[in-house]
């Protein structure tokens, strides 16, 4: 006589379901660490990289070997000294993402913050060739503000935004902008002093911005942040421009902190971090 089969239950096939959907989570959270890990540190071994992310070193070992499959980890040095970093894959992964980002829907949010903050006019600028160019804004609420306008143009050189773009370029790049503008259109652009300008964008370099009184306009004055892709680069400008009747110290500090947050918070949205570094 066979046996009745045990009662069904039907929590069981569910509640094995749940526990391995949390153990697939938790592998993947762990692999995303030992990723970030290697991100802000030069390579590792397994066993190093296992304690530095908190992790078991067989995980490490299998983990790093499957994303090494997928090309999103790799093996460096020679055999019994073995190093994992991270793997090219990653670029080809950022290079198509940031052609699926529209930078203008990106920055809209933080830039209608940053103007709640200061209550000034914000501007979004990028480099075409030797100009700036302002492909979107926020103005101030006020009844006195500083106004632009979509595609406006204007020489690199010239203001706290193309002051912030040149200094994005190498130095034999920024040596060859102003032989340009110096050779033609330059005299009749506000170029006075090349060596005072390339002194200016080192300054720029050092300290992440760049203010300006009175140079677009007399009546005006502008602090602008560099905002920086995945790989580093300065690829666009974020600028706070207000009329001079209303600067102060205190506007000052408190726009500089403003403009230096909100550059930041943009560039952390397209992957750049202060230790970004390509594989």
């Amino acid at each position: 006589m066979t046996k009745p089969a045990p009662p069904y239950c039907e929590d069981e096939t569910p509640q094995r379901d749940e526990g391995e959907q949390r153990y697939r989570v938790e592998a993947v959270t762990r692999a995303v660490r030992l990723l970030k890990t290697l991100q802000q540190s030069m390579p590792l071994d397994t066993a190093a990289l296992a304690a530095a992310a908190d992790a078991p070193p067989a995980f490490t070992q299998m983990a790093m070997e499957t994303l090494a499959k997928q090309g999103l980890a790799r093996k460096t040095g020679a055999e019994g000294r073995q190093r994992w970093d991270i793997g090219l894959a990653w670029l080809r992964l950022a290079e198509a993402r940031s052609r699926q980002i529209d930078l203008r829907e990106l920055a809209l949010p933080i830039m209608r913050r940053m103007r709640d903050g200061v209550d000034e006019t914000i501007i979004l600028g990028l480099r075409r060739g030797g100009r700036r160019v302002n492909i979107d804004y926020v103005e101030s609420t006020q009844a006195i503000r500083r106004v632009t306008q979509h595609g406006h143009e204007s020489p690199l050189h010239v203001g706290a935004a193309g002051r912030v773009l040149l200094s994005g370029l190498p130095h034999d790049e920024v040596g060859d902008y102003f032989a340009s503008v110096a050779s033609g259109a330059g005299r009749n652009a506000k170029l006075y002093d090349i060596e005072k300008y390339i002194a200016e964008i080192a300054e720029v370099r050092r300290k992440g911005y760049a203010d300006v009184q009175g140079e677009l306009s007399l009546d005006s004055w502008a602090v602008s942040a560099p905002v920086h892709d995945h790989t580093g680069a300065v690829i666009a400008s974020l600028t706070i421009s207000c009329p001079s009747d209303r600067f102060t110290p205190g506007l000052e500090a408190a726009c500089i902190a403003n403009v230096l947050e909100g550059a930041s918070e943009l560039s952390l949205l397209l992957g750049f971090t202060p230790t970004t570094r390509a594989p």
